[in-house]
């Protein structure tokens, strides 16, 4: 079974929609269950009305030093439609409030008889809030960004990071949004793979927010995206066969566990030149005094 997260690094550019969309996508045959791991609080229950007293806050209580996987399916909800759904907390505090007992239920999700797709929001400092526990159960961390430039450069300044806490685990970068720079510049730049773009799909979005209605979601851009990027993960229906088949392989990290860079990539000087000088204005206005006292 496949644990997959989708967090960003700031600001909100759809996480939670790209994991209802990804759920809403999986194969046919494979068990999947979303899970609202979002820190600052889940969205999914107060969009679709529900009062449900399910998901992570029933959960949490029923957990002690360990929890049996198949308990999880008692405290799990589900959308319209049928999608089974852990629904996340009311906010930040109850997040860091049950934070010890993240690494039991963490290890139940990793161990579930199905797949996990995991909406982790924007991740806190040090991945608190439970994160860095689900991280460790993940085989694959997609972080959207705005190809943007300023959304590049935080995620220039976080990756270091990001590839310590992963330990193993896949990362791929999705730009979420139309314009700016391309996924091919921005892997090539950054050396970090890059997955399909996620479309700015208002109608589609709004749909699975339960703010409007579609008769054909599935043959939508952002659904048809999801559809994209499972198979760029290597999941697929059960029973399918695959053999001679001339699709691209899964991304994998390689034997040095190094993460796979796009073979197609153009010629990235003008976002390299962008950071570069961005770079030099942040060693102008905020570096450290020769005296070793820091700046105002």
């Amino acid at each position: 079974m496949t644990v997959v997260t989708l967090a960003s690094l700031k600001g909100s550019p759809g996480v939670t929609t790209a994991a209802t969309a990804l759920g809403a996508s999986w194969p046919v045959g494979r068990r999947v269950l979303l899970v609202e791991a979002d820190p600052y609080g889940g969205d999914l229950a107060p969009r679709y009305g529900s009062t449900s007293a399910l998901g992570l806050a029933s959960l949490f209580a029923a957990a002690r030093r360990s929890l049996d996987p198949d308990a999880v399916w008692e405290h799990v909800d589900h959308l319209p439609g049928g999608l089974p759904v852990l629904f996340g907390l009311s906010g930040v505090a109850g997040a860091m409030a049950n934070e010890k007992a993240w690494p039991a239920i963490a290890a139940a999700l990793g161990a579930l008889d199905a797949d996990v797709v995991v909406d982790a929001g924007r991740l806190l400092p040090h991945y608190a809030g439970g994160v860095a526990d689900v991280l460790a159960q993940s085989d694959v961390l997609v972080v959207l960004c705005r190809p943007t430039l300023e959304g590049i450069v935080h995620l220039r300044a976080a990756l270091p990071g990001l590839v310590a806490e992963l330990r193993g685990c896949q990362l791929l970068v999705v730009p979420a949004g139309s314009g700016g720079y391309a996924g091919t510049e921005i892997g090539g730049t950054l050396g970090v793979a890059v997955g399909p773009s996620m479309p700015d799909d208002l109608r589609a979005a709004d749909a699975l927010a339960n703010k409007g209605a579609l008769k054909r979601l599935e043959r939508t851009a952002l659904l048809k995206w999801a559809a994209t990027l499972i198979g760029a993960l290597g999941i697929e229906p059960v029973g399918t066969d695959t053999a001679g088949s001339e699709e691209a392989a899964p991304l994998a990290a390689d034997e040095n566990g190094a993460q796979p860079v796009p073979t197609d990539v153009g010629t990235p000087a003008p976002l390299d030149e962008a950071l570069s000088s961005e770079q030099d204005h942040d060693a102008v206005t905020v570096g450290a005094r020769t005296d070793g006292e820091a700046q105002p």
